[in-house]
């Protein structure tokens, strides 16, 4: 498959919608030796139009995109989307109710952290500290979900920032 073959399968897709998947299942596959120069070269280009695209400060956290996720609850949780890889900064969690609230903080269905949230002190775990940075991409869902007290005393604030990939 020459180059311009591969050109012409992912012409239709914008670079904000090419994923590293449809790269995998286009064209054939591509040998080093001299018949393929052409497809290296078309390849090499559109991995570096990507990066150009994407990833301005490559594998850093891009300027003017930290965020703060407010009014989490019980199940809630924060998750990037396609081409996405956002770095958690910051957890807070707080209990509005007079009793203790046992909280899980969860990577999906694992649990990085169960914590125990005080009526005045928030979560009181000094573990939480230990978590961060986190990184989380498409697929990875950080989220909270309690454990035990009254769930609907429960809220939890997530600061974030994306991150170039």
């Amino acid at each position: 498959m020459r180059g311009t073959e591969i050109r012409q399968q992912l012409r239709n897709q914008s670079l904000q919608n090419l994923l590293t998947s449809t790269i995998k299942t286009v064209g054939e596959r591509i040998f080093p030796d001299d018949m393929a120069v052409l497809d290296l070269e078309a390849l090499n280009q559109i991995v570096n139009s990507w990066r150009s695209t994407h990833s301005v400060n490559y594998g850093q956290v891009l300027p003017n995109t930290g965020a703060l996720l407010e009014g989490m609850e019980n199940g809630d949780g924060i998750t990037a989307g396609d081409n996405e890889v956002m770095e958690i900064i910051g957890i807070s969690c707080a209990n509005a109710g007079g009793v203790p609230i046992g909280v899980d903080i969860q990577l999906g269905d694992l649990i990085l952290l169960h914590g125990i949230v005080d009526p005045i002190n928030g979560i009181t775990s000094n573990d939480v500290g230990a978590l961060l940075p986190l990184t989380i991409s498409k697929g990875l869902t950080l989220k909270f979900v309690v454990t035990s007290g009254t769930a609907s005393d429960f809220s939890a604030k997530v600061a974030y920032a994306y991150r170039s990939i």
